[in-house]
């Protein structure tokens, strides 16, 4: 226990105090908590843009009619003619004398005209909806019937109400998303980590000496521990600034969001959270230390951990996927998948009533794995201390438990 605590401590000094590590976090934390300031932000522009909008809709359309019983039928609602034809209207576009315009051929029936194309034109439906508005009571007018009577019976609001006896799945997509994507750049950064660790020491020849002073449990435990924990304490940072950040904005928050933040992350979900991430977190920081341990160089650490890196990717879009169908059988069962179901599991539990039985199969699976992952990576640590050379494959491993 002595020396694993030595080698702990040893780790943990040489990841914390590297320069780059703190600058990365330094910088991460303010980034986050601009991030959490960006509805105050908001606001102090909010007077602006509703000023610029006032003005904008204060403004006239410019309009061609190409007849003058449109002219004198539309004019009172849609604005007086602006140019003439439609060619003086397109001369001006292209002057920039004015963004754009519209040429009204018939009651159904206009052209837009613009220098650029947009992708999204708020003039361009708000005249569509005024013109297609004026067809309707025309066409009721002629009909014989009063428009403004069909109108108020089309608007007539439909009252309805929402009750949810389980969970709103609705409310908690965005925290899951935020979690899975944060526990997908820790596990990758920190899971290269230790792997690339793992290999320098036998690159260097040092883990020979290490084995000699020391016992392939007590190293590899060691490593993984202070690596993993320097990892939880990044996020943490992370956190606590986001929570700073949340708390002293909170009250320019809309109040759409409070509601999605403070009515999803209750504690049993945040518990639920912790243990699956920290447990499948774990779990693959194992893995990545047992494949760092099957190369010789550096610089093959990134071809032993592609299949890993693959099944992390995968676990990755089921999480993506689980996000918009939690409910889903595919969902359901990789939740009971440990590689997976640190991602799964927790948005499922977030986002629909997940049976009790449920949730604890799928945490004594996942302690479990974290468990027979760890005694394999010790075996591989121990074993890939004794053979340099070429990469140890698989199938050499899978040898060395008949020795």
């Amino acid at each position: 226990m002595k020396k694993l605590k030595t080698v702990f401590n040893f780790e943990l000094r040489g990841m914390i105090q590297k320069k780059s590590l703190l600058v990365t976090t330094a910088i991460m934390c303010v980034i986050v908590l601009l991030i959490t300031t960006i509805p105050t932000f908001m606001i102090w522009f909010e007077g602006d843009e509703t000023q610029e909008d006032a003005d904008e809709a204060a403004e006239e359309f410019t309009l061609v009619y190409e007849s003058g019983e449109l002219k004198e039928s539309l004019s009172p609602v849609l604005g007086e003619e602006t140019y003439s034809t439609e060619e003086e209207l397109k001369k001006a576009v292209q002057r920039e004398d004015v963004a754009s315009g519209f040429v009204v051929e018939d009651y159904d029936r206009y052209t837009y005209i613009s220098y650029d194309s947009k992708t999204f034109s708020t003039e361009q439906m708000a005249f569509e909806s005024q013109l297609k508005q004026l067809n309707e009571n025309r066409l009721f007018d002629e009909k014989g019937l009063d428009s403004q009577q069909v109108r108020e019976i089309l608007n007539q609001p439909i009252e309805q109400e929402t009750v949810y006896l389980g969970k709103d799945a609705g409310s908690g997509t965005a925290i899951a998303f935020a979690v899975m994507i944060t526990m997908y750049l820790l596990i990758l950064l920190y899971g290269a980590n230790v792997a690339t660790s793992v290999a320098r020491e036998k690159d260097s020849r040092t883990m020979e000496l290490l084995i000699t002073s020391s016992n392939p449990r007590t190293l590899i435990l060691g490593k993984v521990g202070a690596v993993g924990l320097t990892g939880i304490l990044q996020v943490a940072s992370l956190i606590v600034f986001g929570v700073i950040g949340f708390m002293l904005n909170k009250e320019n928050y809309p109040e759409v969001l409070l509601d999605m933040v403070q009515g999803s992350m209750t504690i049993d979900v945040l518990l639920i959270y912790i243990l699956f991430s920290v447990l499948g977190y774990i779990l693959y920081l194992f893995i990545y230390a047992a494949l760092g341990s099957l190369v010789s160089k550096v610089e093959d650490v990134n071809s032993a951990v592609t299949p890993i890196t693959f099944l992390f990717v995968l676990a990755y879009l089921a999480a993506t996927f689980a996000m918009n169908v939690p409910d889903n059988t595919v969902v359901k069962v990789t939740s009971f998948i440990p590689f997976i179901s640190l991602f799964t599991m927790p948005i499922r539990y977030m986002l629909t009533s997940v049976p009790m039985i449920s949730l604890l199969i799928s945490s004594a699976i996942m302690v479990l794995t974290v468990v027979l992952f760890a005694a394999l990576s010790i075996h591989i640590y121990k074993f890939g201390s004794l053979n340099y050379g070429n990469r140890l494959k698989f199938k050499d491993v899978i040898r060395s438990f008949k020795k």
